[in-house]
């Protein structure tokens, strides 16, 4: 839950002094500053019929308190109003649920904007004037939970298809924590950073996920929101500065060691060759097992011993190559699978379609499971186990990053130290001093 904040609803920033409840919230429209449409609908201002002549008004304006983000700043205008005949002052509070006074300077401006834009277009007071249905359609507002189902679908076709799960699992995850909160109804643009903060503590706290999952859900809320910026539904993003939490060492995918390596072997090629030269795709090319199970024919080039890595089957999600071992070359050529006619290299049973994604995984456990190894011993530890080998044959860094299609060798030099390879061997190849 969130945390209780002594005298105000527990849902706002406890910076504020003037904060309003979460009821009234439920009536704003999403947006940097809330459209014209919903300006209408929180001030009571009408739009000005044909029939009508324009009506005095003066100029909306900000009273910032001097700068003082603690006072209580408005915006003030005067509208006309019909059933007084005469102006009314009028002011607008909203702006305090801004924390940041340069945050607040912008939002305020917009909404002066769009208000001097309306008054000078006729609008006023007028109770007994009801909306047409084009005004009314204007003033519906979008909610902090709609907006981040918003936020992915427009996302989802940038977003790997192993990946999407995982973000509406975040989004769901997250929009049931906003509706506990009282929090699912409001304007998106009051979402502000401690609200980040509270999501986060909810993930680690009331969830007791581990560090991992936690940076992992606000990763994927990060590049949501990011999708707001850019689209200027919100000024910034909530999620943007949150600190990571500290890792700790994963077992998962452990490496195997020689010993290991050579029982599996022995065991795999006789029983089951066609899983045999997954495994070594895996282990020489450094792939992962969704990318090899994908793999084609005509990714193989053979004149130039390169793998092409198409985007839609990369984790990076970008076009890449991978080197051909001069050795896993020799087993290619030799090998039945590949001189095999079908388009994949591992084709599934419909004869179209490249195997399933948990087959090869199922049949390498089934195989290996009378050796007592872990369940963090996977297929994907093979991948490791070549990036280990290759480290310890004094294969230089930037090979290895360009094999393991690493943007950047900092990238790799994490991925090597979490294999717990933090010592440079080429270092005992400095010479004597004589």
């Amino acid at each position: 839950m969130v945390p209780n904040v002594v005298g105000s609803n527990p849902i706002f920033h406890p910076s504020l002094h003037q904060v309003i409840h979460y009821q009234e919230l439920e009536n704003f429209i999403f947006g940097s500053a809330p459209k014209f449409g919903a300006i209408c609908a929180r001030l009571e201002l009408k739009k000005l019929r044909p029939s009508e002549d324009m009506y005095p008004f003066k100029k909306a304006k900000l009273n910032d308190c001097g700068g003082n983000l603690s006072g209580r700043w408005y915006i003030e205008f005067s509208a006309w109003d019909v059933q007084k005949s005469k102006l009314v002052r009028k002011r607008y509070y909203e702006v305090n649920n801004i924390t940041s006074e340069q945050d607040r300077r912008i939002y305020a401006n917009r909404i002066i904007q769009q208000l001097n834009k309306l008054l000078k277009e006729g609008y006023h007071f007028d109770v007994n004037k009801v909306p047409s249905l084009e005004e009314s359609q204007e003033t519906q507002t979008h909610t902090l939970s709609d907006t981040v189902s918003y936020a992915l679908e427009i996302k989802k076709p940038s977003i790997r298809s192993a990946s999407y799960p995982s973000y509406k699992s975040t989004v769901k995850l997250f929009q049931k924590w906003a509706s506990e909160n009282r929090l699912h109804n409001m304007d998106v643009v009051y979402f502000d950073k401690l609200r980040a903060v509270y999501f986060d503590d909810y993930l680690l706290v009331e969830c007791n996920y581990a560090a991992k999952t936690v940076n992992g859900h606000i990763s994927y809320l990060k590049s949501l929101f990011q999708v707001l910026v850019e689209r200027e539904i919100i000024l910034n993003n909530p999620f943007k500065n949150l600190k990571k939490h500290k890792e700790g060492e994963s077992s998962k995918n452990l490496a195997f060691n020689q010993e290991q390596m050579a029982q599996i072997k022995k065991i795999v090629e006789s029983n089951d060759p066609v899983l045999w030269l997954f495994i070594q795709f895996i282990y020489y090319c450094f792939l992962r097992p969704n990318e090899v199970r994908q793999l084609k024919h005509s990714y193989l080039l053979m004149d130039k011993n390169q793998i092409f890595v198409p985007s839609h089957i990369s984790k990076n999600g970008k076009d890449g190559y991978v080197a051909i071992p001069e050795s896993f070359r020799n087993v290619l050529v030799e090998s039945k699978v590949f001189n095999s006619g079908q388009e994949y290299l591992f084709q599934g049973r419909d004869e179209v379609s490249p195997i399933s994604k948990n087959v090869m995984g199922s049949r390498f456990h089934n195989l290996i499971k009378h050796l007592n190894l872990s369940k963090d011993y996977t297929l994907y530890s093979w991948k490791h186990s070549g990036v280990v080998a290759a480290y310890k044959a004094g294969i230089d860094i930037k090979s290895i990053q360009n094999q393991c299609r690493h943007q950047s060798l900092e990238q790799t030099d994490i991925y090597l130290k979490s294999l717990g390879l933090n010592v440079n061997l080429a270092i005992n190849k400095i010479p004597e001093l004589k």
